[in-house]
C-alpha cells in the first residue's frame, strides 16, 4: 500500500480590506482540492457577503478554548478568533487547508505544521480605506484604527508569497497557483 501524503496549511495574512477572504474563496473555487478552514469568531452573524464563519458568544468561545478545541486562537479588533483543532487531523489525512489567520500567530506555524506556506495579501492604504468603507462593517474610527495597523513585519525565518491585490482577483489567484506549482501553474495541488 502506498504511503498517504500529508496535506499542507496555507496561511493567509494581511491588513483589513486587502481582499483575503475574496481571494481565499476564489482559490477554493479554482482549486477544488483546497479546503477553507471555517473560523470561530465572537461576533454576530454577518450580512450576506461576509465570511462564512461560526459566530459564537464569548463564553462559548472561552469554553472551547479552555477545552482545547482550537489549534490556534487570537484576539484582534475587539473580537476573538479560533481555528478548530480538527485541522490537524485533516492535514494528516492529506487535505490542503487555507485559512485567514492573524499575523500574531505566524511564529507558531513551524511548531505545528511540517508543510505550510504564508501568503501576505496587501494593497495601498487608499485601496484599503475604500474597501473598508464599501463593506460597511466598521465605523470611521474603526477604519482608521485598522489602517494604522496595516503595515507589519513578518517574523524572521518566514518568506511569504507577497501579493499586492490592486488588480483582479484572478491575477492574485494565478500568483498563488504559480507559487504552489512553480513548474506547472495549471495543475491542481496534489
Amino acid at each position: 500500500m502506498a504511503a498517504m501524503r500529508k496535506g499542507r496549511f496555507l496561511a493567509v495574512v494581511g491588513p483589513s480590506g486587502s481582499g483575503k477572504d475574496t481571494i481565499i474563496d476564489a482559490c477554493c473555487k479554482q482549486l477544488p482540492n483546497i479546503k477553507r478552514v471555517k473560523r470561530y469568531i465572537t461576533r454576530e452573524q454577518q450580512k450576506a457577503g461576509g465570511e462564512d464563519s461560526y459566530n459564537i458568544k464569548l463564553d462559548a468561545f472561552q469554553k472551547l478554548e479552555l477545552d482545547g478545541g482550537f489549534a490556534f486562537s487570537w484576539s484582534a479588533h475587539g473580537l476573538k478568533y479560533g481555528l478548530p483543532i480538527t485541522i490537524f487531523d485533516e492535514i494528516n489525512a492529506g487535505t490542503i487547508l487555507i485559512a485567514n489567520i492573524s499575523r500574531s500567530i505566524l511564529d507558531q506555524l513551524s511548531d505545528k505544521f511540517e508543510y505550510y506556506e504564508v501568503i501576505l495579501i496587501t494593497a495601498s492604504d487608499k485601496i484599503l480605506a475604500e474597501r473598508l468603507e464599501e463593506r460597511g462593517r466598521e465605523s470611521k474610527a474603526q477604519i482608521e484604527e485598522r489602517l494604522a495597523r496595516s503595515s507589519f513585519t513578518i517574523p524572521k525565518g518566514i518568506s511569504p508569497l507577497i501579493i499586492r491585490n490592486e488588480t483582479t482577483v484572478e491575477d492574485a489567484v494565478s500568483k498563488i497557483i504559480a507559487s504552489i506549482y512553480p513548474n506547472n501553474s495549471k495543475r491542481l495541488i496534489k
